[in-house]
């Protein structure tokens, strides 16, 4: 059993977290680990979501990788013999996807809170020192770097918190300080391991770029088929669908297809189902391809429900219910707009 196993504040989560399917094996096991990747959760400590089953859900079910990202997770909302609880939630020995094509040597740690704004704590500070001391007695990595010192991404704002004041055994060089800015993120990207849309934009995204905008700006692109090396725009991306700050957003009305509200299903029928089949068939969803209007019939049945459940796949992995919904919509508009409308 290796030391950090031994904390006290550890508890074992792997396997015990939903997912779908494994990571494969580091190449030569653990002696592949080189580097000790740091992140944080860029998500607030207040936030309901800052978790590790909120976590494990988004990165399986929205991200669709095959198990939560980090190998090691230290929950500052949670005290275990007064310290912050560290969760182990991936077998050390996989390569999970937490930092691109560096998978393979780097173990990924993740301090939940978004410190950019949230402060360090001493129950949090003293569960780092004590799971980094105990890494290095169990030679697991060389290294000690933030997700942005790694390769591809200088533009994460991840991590920001203080290393030198939770590392107090290190030299000042082996970390970036706390003042630290972020790069800009670049005009064109290129695709790294485990990288989705999802996870490029996480939720806010660089500088404000959204996952809207990656679909608006790479009109091309099919996002859940990214291929490593792949090339799409990232900076260049910025309010290709999201408004300006202080530019207000169109009204429905303004659109060629104007997209309705709420939420349609299974025996819906009227305009408002009208419109939501005329916009899937303008982006190739059709209901029914060989019928009138390309099924554009008013009557949200079998073949309306396929077209959206179709759609969701592509765009709304997460949710594929049939069910046109709110978070359906925003895909929806996101691509019509890819397309020019």
């Amino acid at each position: 059993m290796y030391a950090f196993e031994k904390l006290s504040q550890l508890v074992d989560k792997r396997g015990k977290l939903v997912h779908k399917g494994s990571y494969s094996k580091r190449k030569n096991g653990v002696n592949s680990i080189t580097t000790r990747v740091w992140h944080h959760s860029l998500t607030k400590l207040s936030a309901g979501g800052s978790n590790i089953v909120s976590f494990a859900n988004f990165h399986v079910g929205t991200n669709g990788w095959p198990e939560i990202a980090y190998h090691l997770i230290i929950d500052p909302n949670t005290i275990i013999n007064g310290k912050a609880a560290i969760y182990y939630c991936v077998d050390i020995s996989k390569r999970s996807y937490h930092v691109g094509n560096s998978n393979t040597i780097g173990l990924g740690i993740c301090v939940i809170g978004d410190y950019r704004t949230d402060k360090l704590s001493q129950e949090t500070i003293a569960s780092i020192t004590d799971l980094r001391n105990a890494l290095i007695k169990d030679s697991i990595g060389k290294y000690d770097k933030s997700h942005n010192e790694m390769p591809g991404y200088s533009w994460k704002a991840c991590c920001v918190y203080d290393y030198n004041k939770a590392f107090k055994d290190i030299l000042e060089t082996i970390v970036p300080a706390a003042s630290q800015k972020p790069a800009s993120p670049p005009d064109l990207y290129t695709i790294q391991e485990g990288d989705t849309f999802w996870s490029i934009a996480e939720k806010d995204g660089p500088a404000g770029i959204t996952v809207n905008d990656l679909i608006a700006a790479n009109p091309g692109v099919d996002p859940t088929k990214l291929k490593v090396g792949q090339t799409i725009k990232l900076g260049k991306a910025q309010y290709t669908y999201t408004p300006k700050p202080d530019e207000p957003k169109k009204p429905q009305s303004a659109y060629r297809y104007p997209l309705p509200s709420g939420v349609l299903k299974m025996g819906a029928r009227g305009n408002l189902v009208s419109q939501l089949q005329a916009a899937l068939a303008a982006v190739h969803f059709y209901p029914n391809k060989n019928a009138k209007n390309h099924g554009a019939d008013g009557i949200y049945g079998n073949d309306t429900a396929d077209a959206v459940r179709r759609f969701q796949s592509v765009y709304v992995p997460g949710q594929v219910d049939g069910v046109y919904g709110p978070n359906t919509k925003i895909k929806l508009q996101a691509v019509l707009q890819s397309k020019g409308y």
